[in-house]
Protein backbone atom coordinates (compact mmCIF):
# COMPACT_ATOMS: atom_id res chain seq x y z
CA UNK A 1 0.00 0.00 0.00
CA UNK A 2 1.16 3.40 -1.03
CA UNK A 3 2.31 6.03 1.99
CA UNK A 4 3.18 9.66 2.43
CA UNK A 5 5.36 11.33 5.13
CA UNK A 6 3.71 13.80 7.41
CA UNK A 7 5.03 16.11 9.88
CA UNK A 8 2.04 16.89 12.34
CA UNK A 9 1.65 17.96 16.18
CA UNK A 10 0.81 14.74 18.30
CA UNK A 11 -2.87 15.78 18.86
CA UNK A 12 -3.85 14.88 15.28
CA UNK A 13 -3.40 10.92 15.21
CA UNK A 14 -5.81 11.24 18.89
CA UNK A 15 -8.30 14.19 17.53
CA UNK A 16 -12.07 12.45 17.10
CA UNK A 17 -14.87 14.32 15.81
CA UNK A 18 -17.92 14.21 18.34
CA UNK A 19 -20.84 16.74 17.48
CA UNK A 20 -22.14 16.14 20.76
CA UNK A 21 -19.47 18.64 22.38
CA UNK A 22 -19.90 21.63 19.96
CA UNK A 23 -23.66 20.93 18.68
CA UNK A 24 -22.39 19.62 15.37
CA UNK A 25 -21.33 23.67 14.92
CA UNK A 26 -19.15 22.96 11.52
CA UNK A 27 -22.82 21.71 9.75
CA UNK A 28 -24.24 24.90 10.99
CA UNK A 29 -21.99 27.83 11.39
CA UNK A 30 -20.67 28.36 7.49
CA UNK A 31 -21.08 28.36 4.04
CA UNK A 32 -20.71 24.27 3.35
CA UNK A 33 -18.98 23.60 -0.41
CA UNK A 34 -18.31 20.33 -2.03
CA UNK A 35 -16.16 19.20 -4.80
CA UNK A 36 -17.26 18.71 -8.25
CA UNK A 37 -16.44 14.82 -7.34
CA UNK A 38 -19.35 14.70 -4.74
CA UNK A 39 -21.59 16.94 -6.99
CA UNK A 40 -21.33 14.41 -9.89
CA UNK A 41 -21.52 11.05 -7.08
CA UNK A 42 -25.23 12.79 -5.68
CA UNK A 43 -26.59 12.99 -8.98
CA UNK A 44 -26.33 9.16 -9.96
CA UNK A 45 -28.23 8.22 -6.47
CA UNK A 46 -31.35 6.32 -7.47
CA UNK A 47 -34.22 7.00 -7.31
CA UNK A 48 -33.82 9.65 -9.68
CA UNK A 49 -36.26 11.70 -7.56
CA UNK A 50 -33.69 11.46 -4.61
CA UNK A 51 -30.78 12.37 -6.46
CA UNK A 52 -32.97 15.71 -7.65
CA UNK A 53 -33.97 15.88 -4.44
CA UNK A 54 -30.65 16.19 -2.87
CA UNK A 55 -29.61 18.17 -5.50
CA UNK A 56 -31.81 21.18 -5.44
CA UNK A 57 -29.80 21.94 -2.37
CA UNK A 58 -26.98 23.17 -4.04
CA UNK A 59 -26.03 25.84 -6.02
CA UNK A 60 -23.08 26.06 -8.31
CA UNK A 61 -21.04 29.91 -7.79
CA UNK A 62 -18.84 30.36 -10.71
CA UNK A 63 -16.70 32.48 -9.49
CA UNK A 64 -14.84 30.17 -7.24
CA UNK A 65 -16.19 27.40 -9.35
CA UNK A 66 -17.80 25.28 -6.16
CA UNK A 67 -20.99 23.97 -5.77
CA UNK A 68 -22.57 25.28 -2.32
CA UNK A 69 -24.99 24.69 0.33
CA UNK A 70 -28.29 26.77 -0.30
CA UNK A 71 -28.97 27.01 3.53
CA UNK A 72 -27.23 27.17 6.75
CA UNK A 73 -27.73 24.81 9.09
CA UNK A 74 -27.04 21.88 6.55
CA UNK A 75 -30.35 20.15 5.42
CA UNK A 76 -29.08 16.67 5.54
CA UNK A 77 -28.43 17.22 9.29
CA UNK A 78 -30.72 14.91 11.46
CA UNK A 79 -31.65 16.01 14.97
CA UNK A 80 -29.19 13.64 16.73
CA UNK A 81 -26.45 15.97 14.76
CA UNK A 82 -25.70 12.70 12.12
CA UNK A 83 -25.05 12.93 8.62
CA UNK A 84 -28.06 11.55 6.90
CA UNK A 85 -26.19 11.54 3.68
CA UNK A 86 -23.51 9.54 5.86
CA UNK A 87 -26.41 7.12 7.49
CA UNK A 88 -27.97 6.19 4.18
CA UNK A 89 -24.90 5.78 1.43
CA UNK A 90 -21.96 5.46 3.21
CA UNK A 91 -19.15 7.59 4.60
CA UNK A 92 -17.73 7.45 0.41
CA UNK A 93 -20.52 10.39 0.15
CA UNK A 94 -19.37 12.49 2.45
CA UNK A 95 -17.52 15.54 0.61
CA UNK A 96 -14.08 16.48 0.98
CA UNK A 97 -14.80 19.12 3.10
CA UNK A 98 -16.96 17.14 5.20
CA UNK A 99 -14.72 14.20 5.68
CA UNK A 100 -11.44 16.27 6.56
CA UNK A 101 -12.85 19.36 8.22
CA UNK A 102 -10.55 20.28 10.72
CA UNK A 103 -8.05 18.87 9.29
CA UNK A 104 -5.39 20.92 7.18
CA UNK A 105 -2.50 19.62 4.95
CA UNK A 106 -0.39 21.39 2.93
CA UNK A 107 2.03 19.88 0.41
CA UNK A 108 5.86 20.30 -0.21
CA UNK A 109 6.35 18.15 -3.13
CA UNK A 110 6.07 14.78 -1.54
CA UNK A 111 6.11 16.05 1.90
CA UNK A 112 3.11 16.73 3.78
CA UNK A 113 2.12 19.03 6.97
CA UNK A 114 -1.25 18.64 8.55
CA UNK A 115 -2.65 20.02 11.11
CA UNK A 116 -6.51 21.31 13.21
CA UNK A 117 -8.01 24.24 12.73
CA UNK A 118 -9.00 26.40 15.66
CA UNK A 119 -12.23 26.76 14.40
CA UNK A 120 -13.41 23.81 15.31
CA UNK A 121 -14.14 24.03 19.48
CA UNK A 122 -13.65 20.47 19.87
CA UNK A 123 -9.65 20.83 18.29
CA UNK A 124 -9.70 23.74 19.77
CA UNK A 125 -10.36 22.54 23.78
CA UNK A 126 -7.80 19.92 23.10
CA UNK A 127 -4.87 22.11 21.88
CA UNK A 128 -5.29 24.72 23.91
CA UNK A 129 -5.55 23.13 27.33
CA UNK A 130 -3.43 20.68 26.65
CA UNK A 131 -0.67 21.18 29.91
CA UNK A 132 2.38 20.86 27.82
CA UNK A 133 3.89 22.34 25.22
CA UNK A 134 2.57 21.30 21.91
CA UNK A 135 4.84 18.04 20.46
CA UNK A 136 5.66 17.29 17.18
CA UNK A 137 5.96 14.07 15.35
CA UNK A 138 6.40 12.09 11.61
CA UNK A 139 4.16 9.78 10.35
CA UNK A 140 3.06 7.72 7.49
CA UNK A 141 -0.35 7.78 6.48
CA UNK A 142 -1.71 5.30 3.82
CA UNK A 143 -2.95 6.49 1.02
CA UNK A 144 -7.05 5.73 1.66
CA UNK A 145 -6.46 8.19 5.01
CA UNK A 146 -4.23 10.59 2.81
CA UNK A 147 -6.86 10.72 -0.13
CA UNK A 148 -9.87 11.16 2.36
CA UNK A 149 -8.50 12.92 5.36
CA UNK A 150 -5.87 14.75 4.55
CA UNK A 151 -6.33 17.17 1.68
CA UNK A 152 -8.95 19.47 2.88
CA UNK A 153 -7.20 23.26 1.98
CA UNK A 154 -4.16 22.12 0.74
CA UNK A 155 -2.06 24.23 -0.13
CA UNK A 156 1.00 23.36 -2.66
CA UNK A 157 4.60 25.13 -2.15
CA UNK A 158 7.39 24.70 -3.96
CA UNK A 159 8.45 21.51 -4.82
CA UNK A 160 12.14 21.41 -5.34
CA UNK A 161 14.53 18.79 -3.97
CA UNK A 162 15.07 21.20 -0.63
CA UNK A 163 11.98 23.07 -0.67
CA UNK A 164 10.22 21.11 2.02
CA UNK A 165 12.92 20.49 4.13
CA UNK A 166 14.02 23.89 4.53
CA UNK A 167 10.36 25.10 5.46
CA UNK A 168 10.30 22.69 7.69
CA UNK A 169 13.85 23.54 9.67
CA UNK A 170 12.24 27.18 9.87
CA UNK A 171 9.13 26.72 11.13
CA UNK A 172 10.79 24.17 13.88
CA UNK A 173 12.97 26.82 14.52
CA UNK A 174 10.36 28.88 14.85
CA UNK A 175 8.39 26.58 17.12
CA UNK A 176 11.51 25.95 19.23
CA UNK A 177 12.07 30.05 20.08
CA UNK A 178 7.87 30.31 20.98
CA UNK A 179 7.88 27.48 23.52
CA UNK A 180 11.43 28.26 25.42
CA UNK A 181 9.17 29.41 28.67
CA UNK A 182 12.36 30.88 30.31
CA UNK A 183 11.37 33.80 28.08
CA UNK A 184 7.55 35.89 28.37
CA UNK A 185 6.12 34.95 25.37
CA UNK A 186 6.24 39.10 23.98
CA UNK A 187 9.92 38.27 24.42
CA UNK A 188 10.08 34.95 22.40
CA UNK A 189 7.80 37.08 19.90
CA UNK A 190 10.70 39.76 19.94
CA UNK A 191 13.42 36.60 19.18
CA UNK A 192 10.94 35.38 16.54
CA UNK A 193 10.83 38.53 14.91
CA UNK A 194 14.88 38.94 14.85
CA UNK A 195 14.96 35.81 13.25
CA UNK A 196 12.15 36.34 10.49
CA UNK A 197 14.14 39.60 10.00
CA UNK A 198 17.24 38.36 9.44
CA UNK A 199 15.87 35.36 7.29
CA UNK A 200 14.26 37.83 5.06
CA UNK A 201 17.73 40.00 4.56
CA UNK A 202 19.67 36.30 3.51
CA UNK A 203 16.66 35.94 0.92
CA UNK A 204 17.32 39.82 -0.19
CA UNK A 205 20.52 39.15 -0.59
CA UNK A 206 20.16 35.89 -2.23
CA UNK A 207 22.56 34.52 0.26
CA UNK A 208 22.97 30.76 -0.05
CA UNK A 209 21.37 27.79 1.70
CA UNK A 210 24.42 27.58 4.09
CA UNK A 211 24.33 31.01 5.22
CA UNK A 212 20.46 30.29 6.16
CA UNK A 213 21.77 26.84 7.62
CA UNK A 214 23.67 28.51 9.86
CA UNK A 215 21.11 31.26 11.25
CA UNK A 216 18.93 28.63 12.06
CA UNK A 217 20.99 26.80 13.93
CA UNK A 218 21.90 29.96 15.85
CA UNK A 219 18.16 30.55 16.90
CA UNK A 220 17.62 26.93 17.71
CA UNK A 221 20.63 26.90 19.86
CA UNK A 222 20.04 27.26 23.77
CA UNK A 223 23.58 28.91 24.28
CA UNK A 224 22.89 31.25 21.31
CA UNK A 225 19.50 32.60 23.23
CA UNK A 226 20.39 33.25 26.34
CA UNK A 227 23.41 34.79 26.11
CA UNK A 228 22.89 36.98 22.99
CA UNK A 229 18.82 37.94 23.38
CA UNK A 230 19.10 39.17 27.14
CA UNK A 231 20.78 42.27 24.95
CA UNK A 232 18.53 42.26 22.11
CA UNK A 233 15.75 42.50 24.73
CA UNK A 234 17.56 45.40 26.32
CA UNK A 235 16.90 47.77 23.60
CA UNK A 236 13.26 47.39 23.41
CA UNK A 237 10.82 49.93 24.93
CA UNK A 238 7.20 49.91 25.61
CA UNK A 239 4.42 52.69 25.79
CA UNK A 240 1.01 51.19 26.68
CA UNK A 241 -0.47 54.51 24.87
CA UNK A 242 1.44 53.83 21.10
CA UNK A 243 0.09 50.21 21.42
CA UNK A 244 -2.98 51.90 21.32
CA UNK A 245 -2.94 54.15 18.73
CA UNK A 246 -1.38 51.64 16.55
CA UNK A 247 -3.85 48.70 17.24
CA UNK A 248 -7.09 50.65 17.35
CA UNK A 249 -6.04 50.86 13.57
CA UNK A 250 -6.85 47.01 13.04
CA UNK A 251 -8.96 46.27 16.00
CA UNK A 252 -11.68 48.41 14.11
CA UNK A 253 -11.81 46.28 11.14
CA UNK A 254 -12.02 43.22 13.12
CA UNK A 255 -15.07 44.41 15.21
CA UNK A 256 -17.13 44.61 12.02
CA UNK A 257 -16.98 41.07 11.31
CA UNK A 258 -17.32 40.18 14.73
CA UNK A 259 -20.27 41.27 15.55
CA UNK A 260 -22.37 38.24 15.13
CA UNK A 261 -25.00 36.52 16.72
CA UNK A 262 -22.85 33.56 18.18
CA UNK A 263 -19.96 35.72 19.47
CA UNK A 264 -21.69 38.60 20.81
CA UNK A 265 -21.39 38.21 24.39
CA UNK A 266 -17.67 37.82 23.76
CA UNK A 267 -17.67 40.87 21.58
CA UNK A 268 -19.35 42.93 24.56
CA UNK A 269 -17.04 41.63 26.81
CA UNK A 270 -14.29 43.19 24.94
CA UNK A 271 -15.45 46.54 24.27
CA UNK A 272 -17.00 46.77 27.84
CA UNK A 273 -13.58 46.26 28.73
CA UNK A 274 -11.78 48.43 27.19
CA UNK A 275 -14.21 50.81 26.68
CA UNK A 276 -14.65 51.22 23.37
CA UNK A 277 -17.82 53.59 22.56
CA UNK A 278 -16.78 55.29 19.32
CA UNK A 279 -18.16 59.19 19.41
CA UNK A 280 -19.73 60.82 16.13
CA UNK A 281 -16.24 60.49 14.59
CA UNK A 282 -16.06 56.95 14.80
CA UNK A 283 -12.85 57.51 17.29
CA UNK A 284 -12.66 56.60 21.04
CA UNK A 285 -10.79 58.69 23.89
CA UNK A 286 -7.30 57.30 23.81
CA UNK A 287 -6.89 58.38 27.39
CA UNK A 288 -9.74 55.71 28.30
CA UNK A 289 -8.24 53.35 26.04
CA UNK A 290 -5.00 53.22 26.89
CA UNK A 291 -5.88 53.07 31.03
CA UNK A 292 -8.26 49.98 30.23
CA UNK A 293 -5.37 48.44 28.05
CA UNK A 294 -2.64 49.03 31.20
CA UNK A 295 -5.21 47.04 33.08
CA UNK A 296 -4.16 43.64 31.24
CA UNK A 297 -1.15 43.29 33.51
CA UNK A 298 -2.90 41.94 36.05
CA UNK A 299 -5.59 40.25 33.53
CA UNK A 300 -2.79 38.34 32.07
CA UNK A 301 -1.25 37.24 35.31
CA UNK A 302 -4.84 35.92 36.31
CA UNK A 303 -5.15 34.04 33.01
CA UNK A 304 -1.68 32.37 32.96
CA UNK A 305 -1.56 30.84 36.63
CA UNK A 306 -5.06 29.13 35.37
CA UNK A 307 -3.71 27.90 31.82
CA UNK A 308 -0.17 28.34 31.60
CA UNK A 309 0.23 26.96 27.80
CA UNK A 310 -3.24 28.13 26.44
CA UNK A 311 -1.89 30.86 24.61
CA UNK A 312 1.58 29.33 23.22
CA UNK A 313 -0.16 26.62 22.10
CA UNK A 314 -2.34 29.16 20.34
CA UNK A 315 0.52 30.28 18.61
CA UNK A 316 2.37 27.74 17.99
CA UNK A 317 -0.56 26.53 16.10
CA UNK A 318 -1.26 29.14 14.34
CA UNK A 319 2.01 29.33 13.10
CA UNK A 320 2.58 26.13 11.99
CA UNK A 321 -1.12 25.37 10.73
CA UNK A 322 -0.87 28.60 8.80
CA UNK A 323 3.02 27.92 7.29
CA UNK A 324 4.24 31.23 8.60
CA UNK A 325 6.18 33.33 7.96
CA UNK A 326 4.97 31.61 4.23
CA UNK A 327 1.31 32.11 4.32
CA UNK A 328 0.65 34.61 1.95
CA UNK A 329 3.43 34.09 -1.08
CA UNK A 330 2.82 37.75 -2.34
CA UNK A 331 4.37 39.67 1.03
CA UNK A 332 7.56 39.05 2.18
CA UNK A 333 8.71 37.10 5.40
CA UNK A 334 8.59 39.95 7.62
CA UNK A 335 4.96 41.17 6.70
CA UNK A 336 3.86 37.46 6.98
CA UNK A 337 5.54 37.53 10.51
CA UNK A 338 3.40 41.65 11.01
CA UNK A 339 0.29 39.75 10.28
CA UNK A 340 0.83 36.80 12.60
CA UNK A 341 1.65 39.41 15.47
CA UNK A 342 -1.00 41.73 15.14
CA UNK A 343 -3.72 39.29 14.75
CA UNK A 344 -2.17 37.21 17.76
CA UNK A 345 -2.45 40.80 20.05
CA UNK A 346 -6.06 41.20 18.88
CA UNK A 347 -6.98 37.19 19.91
CA UNK A 348 -4.69 38.26 23.62
CA UNK A 349 -7.01 41.29 24.36
CA UNK A 350 -9.82 39.53 23.31
CA UNK A 351 -9.04 36.26 25.85
CA UNK A 352 -8.39 38.61 29.04
CA UNK A 353 -11.23 40.72 28.58
CA UNK A 354 -13.28 37.15 28.32
CA UNK A 355 -11.36 35.99 30.73
CA UNK A 356 -11.40 39.35 33.52
CA UNK A 357 -15.72 39.05 32.69
CA UNK A 358 -15.85 35.66 33.68
CA UNK A 359 -16.01 33.92 30.13
CA UNK A 360 -13.03 31.70 30.95
CA UNK A 361 -14.57 28.51 31.52
CA UNK A 362 -13.67 25.23 29.61
CA UNK A 363 -16.96 25.42 27.49
CA UNK A 364 -16.35 28.98 27.06
CA UNK A 365 -12.97 29.42 25.94
CA UNK A 366 -12.90 26.82 23.17
CA UNK A 367 -16.11 28.53 21.60
CA UNK A 368 -14.54 32.17 21.64
CA UNK A 369 -11.61 30.40 20.20
CA UNK A 370 -13.80 29.27 17.62
CA UNK A 371 -16.00 32.46 17.25
CA UNK A 372 -12.69 34.49 16.69
CA UNK A 373 -10.73 32.49 14.35
CA UNK A 374 -13.80 31.30 12.33
CA UNK A 375 -14.37 35.27 11.18
CA UNK A 376 -10.73 36.51 11.11
CA UNK A 377 -8.17 33.59 10.48
CA UNK A 378 -9.78 32.96 6.80
CA UNK A 379 -11.17 36.60 5.86
CA UNK A 380 -9.43 37.11 2.91
CA UNK A 381 -10.71 40.97 3.05
CA UNK A 382 -9.17 41.76 6.51
CA UNK A 383 -6.36 40.68 5.67
CA UNK A 384 -6.32 43.05 2.53
CA UNK A 385 -6.90 45.61 5.09
CA UNK A 386 -3.88 44.71 7.50
CA UNK A 387 -1.70 44.57 4.68
CA UNK A 388 -2.91 48.05 3.68
CA UNK A 389 -2.57 49.28 7.34
CA UNK A 390 1.04 47.86 7.02
CA UNK A 391 2.07 49.06 3.66
CA UNK A 392 4.40 51.55 5.33
CA UNK A 393 5.43 50.04 8.32
CA UNK A 394 8.76 47.94 7.10
CA UNK A 395 10.97 48.08 10.75
CA UNK A 396 10.55 44.90 12.17
CA UNK A 397 12.08 46.46 15.47
CA UNK A 398 9.85 49.22 15.35
CA UNK A 399 6.95 47.23 15.07
CA UNK A 400 8.22 45.29 17.95
CA UNK A 401 8.92 47.92 19.94
CA UNK A 402 5.19 48.76 19.50
CA UNK A 403 3.40 45.93 20.35
CA UNK A 404 5.49 43.77 22.82
CA UNK A 405 6.59 44.07 26.56
CA UNK A 406 10.36 43.05 26.53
Amino acid sequence: MKKFLYFQPEYVSRFKCDGSKCDARCCKAWNIYIETAAYKKYSRIKPKEKAEEILSHFEYNESEEKYFLKESPCPFLTEKNLCSLQLEYGENFLSATCATYPRQTHSFGKFFERSLTLTCPVAAEMILFAQEPLKFEFVEVPDKIHSRHGKLRIQKFPTNANAGDFIREVQVTMITILQEQWFTLDQRLIVLGSFTDKLQDLFLNESGIEDMLKLIGEYRSKEFLFTKMPTLLQKFSFEAEQFVMFMIEFINPCMEILDTAEGKKFLVAFTEFFGIKPDENSFSSLDELTANFERLTEARENFLEKYSTFLENYLVNELFSGVYPWRFREQNLTKNFAVLLIHYKIFEMMTFAATESGLDSKEDLPAMVSWFMTKTDRNPKLYEKFFELLAYENDTHELMETLLEP
